[in-house]
């Protein structure tokens, strides 16, 4: 037997022909339009009842020059702080009935980054919120047009634009400060992918040294694989007088601990690793992993609630200043970190 033909659900041109007018003072209706006769709300009203009509967010947003949703720029949402910042974001959305789409850049070229901004421009999204924890997603915010609504999450100083500061060089100069307390001589530095700039936390690990007068060793760089941070410390376990090593975030950490195990270094009595974000594997790690902890959906929430206050702002006609919030973390003291032997 053939199939029956599954009901359709109406659409406005429906309502529209059921009341007797066009599409586009059925629009109105919808968006609380005055200039529609009491007559043609009367009869779009009924219409819409009979037919059951539910109007298309996606149709209403466009009548409106914008929808009412918030799109994430990313370049990576495998990554912790990545992930526990849009779980903020969605959490702080969602208490506000605005959805959340995630906007993912996956290449470094001009013409993909475009591409990535047109897709996120042709939503027509209230606002975006930019997570700019690497060079990639530094590109795609200088090719966001003025006219949409953003905040910055991390990175250098936008004067601009709302962004939330994790305070990353000040986190470097504390975990340094506190590996040469310990009486480290020397702390090397093993940088996250893109993690340059003034207020980075590699900033900031060079900015103690300095102050401290203490040599500034060369930079070691890694993926962010955990797979590339063991080779690289199989590599490191051979590196005369190193004695401590500040990883670019806690994945790298873990991966630098079982490479130099591998090569028969025993952390932290030989070498001592300090990592970043107090990801969840790090407490449990052997040996433990002294870390810098970051409330990462703290800041998605906040950067939700600087959007909406903006959004909300222009709507009645004021223009806030640009605002830059502060979010401190704090050094986690756990087993991968000790005095030298010597």
């Amino acid at each position: 037997m053939p199939r029956p033909k599954e009901k359709r659900a109406p659409v406005i041109k429906d309502v529209a022909a059921l009341a007797n007018v066009s599409v586009s003072t059925v629009s109105r209706y919808l968006n609380d339009s005055p200039r529609i006769s009491a007559e043609s709300r009367e009869r779009i009203a009924h219409a819409i009842k009979l037919l059951d009509y539910h109007p298309s967010r996606v149709a209403r947003g466009l009548v409106n020059s914008a929808m009412k949703s918030i799109v994430v720029l990313t370049s990576d949402t495998t990554l912790y702080g990545s992930a526990m910042t849009i779980q903020g974001i969605e959490d702080e959305a969602r208490a506000n009935n605005y959805p959340v789409s995630i906007s993912k850049l996956a290449d470094d070229s001009t013409e993909a980054l475009r591409a990535a901004i047109t897709m996120v421009m042709d939503q027509n999204p209230s606002g975006v919120v930019v997570l700019k924890y690497d060079a990639l997603a530094a590109q795609a915010l200088r090719l966001l047009p003025d006219t949409v609504t953003k905040v910055v999450i991390a990175g250098d100083r936008e004067p601009d634009l709302d962004q939330i500061d994790l305070c990353e060089n000040q986190a470097g100069r504390e975990i340094t400060r506190y590996l040469l307390a310990l009486g480290h001589r020397n702390v090397f530095h093993v940088t996250i992918p893109g993690g340059g700039g003034g207020y980075s936390r590699t900033a900031g690990w060079e900015a103690e040294l300095r102050a401290a007068d203490r040599p500034i060793p060369d930079m070691l760089h890694c993926s962010w694989q955990p797979a590339d941070a063991r080779e690289l410390g199989r590599h490191m376990a051979h590196v005369d007088g190193l004695t401590a090593v500040f990883a670019g975030n806690d994945e790298i950490a873990m991966g630098l601990i079982r490479g130099l195990e591998d090569e028969g270094k025993s952390v932290p009595d030989d070498i001592s690793v300090i990592g970043f974000d107090d990801h969840p594997l790090a407490c449990v790690w052997t040996p433990p992993v002294t870390t810098y902890r970051q409330d990462f959906p703290a800041a998605g929430r906040k950067a939700v609630q600087m959007l909406l206050s903006r959004i909300e702002a222009r709507q009645q006609g004021e223009e806030l200043p640009a605002r830059f919030v502060e979010l401190r973390g704090e050094l986690v003291v756990r087993g991968s970190a000790a005095k030298p032997r010597s």
